[in-house]
């Protein structure tokens, strides 16, 4: 297939190692809430908070007010926003989504193992914007990127990687072209074509893990941090973050047999 993952199994577990071991610990830990928080109809006012703070610290440790990123709101923001039902339910339809369940079938997108009507595509890539956008604007001041409403969603639901310049980087080098951009901005929809890019990178990894799982499950269990086995979206997120680094190896690829570009499927 076009995305696969190339190299050594050590190659995969050497990427996993040389991540930085406080990321990995910042992630496990908003995940464990987040995980409460998701779990059943509706979060208490307890585990809502817990998440809120957790994500807000976590967000701002991975940069968020600084070197031009946009600073994080106050606490109550937070709170006020995983706190709403509709957006406890989005960001919970993305955690029961995880890459494990996309794929790609022969240019045709899967939703759990099964062709996806366009009905139940619009309806997915619906309820994944909406998660970006409210997080864009409720919990950041003065956003318009996509990174950090990215790497929100990706730590309350590990979902699918943060295109922050690292990962973008990655990408690149790995032949998924148009990623190499100064500036990311979160797109309205998925008719333009950076829209396009968020929208359908998820189910190309979808297709990346099932055929490549005996590869991947080896390189990951390998690792210090074996339990990433269960977090498709965050080993993607990590593998792509290093190999944008000039001296590592491509891990990731894309390489299709003619010049169809990777983001262009239905």
């Amino acid at each position: 297939m076009p995305i696969r993952v190339t190299g050594e199994t050590r190659q995969i577990t050497e990427a996993i190692n040389g991540f930085p071991a406080n990321y990995q610990t910042d992630f496990s830990e908003v995940r464990a809430i987040a995980r409460q928080y998701l779990a059943g109809a509706q979060p208490t006012d307890n585990v809502v908070s817990d998440l809120a703070m957790a994500l807000r610290c976590v967000l701002r440790c991975w940069g968020a007010g600084n070197r031009g990123a946009p600073n994080v709101q106050n606490v109550q923001e937070f709170k006020d926003l995983l706190g709403r039902p509709e957006i406890h339910a989005s960001l919970a339809v993305l955690a029961r989504t995880p890459l494990s369940a996309l794929n790609v079938v022969q240019q045709h997108r899967y939703l759990h193992g099964k062709p996806a009507t366009l009905e139940e595509l619009v309806t997915f890539d619906l309820n994944f914007f909406y998660a970006l956008r409210a997080a864009g604007e409720r919990l950041f001041i003065g956003n318009t990127n996509a990174a950090y409403p990215m790497k929100a969603v990706l730590l309350v639901t590990g979902f699918m990687p943060a295109f922050d310049g690292h990962v973008r980087t990655g990408l690149q080098r790995g032949g998924f072209r148009g990623m190499n951009k100064t500036q990311f901005f979160l797109p309205k929809d998925t008719n333009c074509t950076d829209g396009k890019k968020v929208a359908r990178l998820p189910f190309l990894l979808g297709e990346c893990w099932a055929s490549c799982a005996p590869q991947l499950r080896q390189g990951i269990e390998n690792s210090r941090f074996s339990t990433l086995f269960e977090e498709p979206g965050r080993v993607f997120d990590v593998l792509l973050f290093m190999q944008a680094g000039k001296e590592k190896p491509v891990l990731v690829t894309w390489d299709p047999p003619d010049d169809t570009n990777w983001y262009e499927l239905p």
